[in-house]
């Protein structure tokens, strides 16, 4: 990372070409019809963090509505690209979702970690101020 400065980046409408260029952090490659869907979308967040101008991470949130609680936010993905972990760049990115959540009284902010996903849990623990609740995640594949 050298000395250069980390730019975290919420993404809007005309960010197409910037999801496209953070394509390799990504689990797969970006669906047009999917990015501008979630970049247009109101209860879609999507930061980016930038060194130099490129994509080294991102974090993706979304506002959950529910007829007996306020809004609050669900961390759908982080991620940091090889090469750049362990530099503060996921914690950045995690405080700034943490900011955001606050300053629009989207709170609390949730996320779920895979059991078995030992890095993403030690990550999410160091953090110190979340706290950490058993859960049993069930999904239709």
């Amino acid at each position: 990372m050298s000395n250069a400065a980390l730019d975290i980046r919420l993404l809007g409408p005309d960010d197409y070409a910037l999801v496209n260029a953070a394509e390799e952090i990504f689990d797969d490659r970006p669906i047009a019809k999917q990015t501008h869907a979630f970049l247009n979308s109101d209860r879609d967040f999507l930061w980016l963090a930038l060194i130099d101008g490129q994509p080294v991470g991102f974090a993706s949130a979304t506002i959950v509505l529910h007829p007996d609680k306020s809004p609050h936010l669900f961390v759908n993905e982080l991620e940091t690209r090889d090469g750049f972990r362990r530099r503060g760049i996921a914690t950045r990115l995690m405080r700034t979702v943490q900011q955001h959540g606050k300053a629009n009284g989207l709170w609390p902010i949730w996320l779920a970690a895979e059991g078995d996903d030992d890095r993403a849990i030690a990550f999410y623990r160091s953090l110190g101020d979340m706290e950490e609740r058993g859960a049993v995640v069930f999904e239709w594949e």
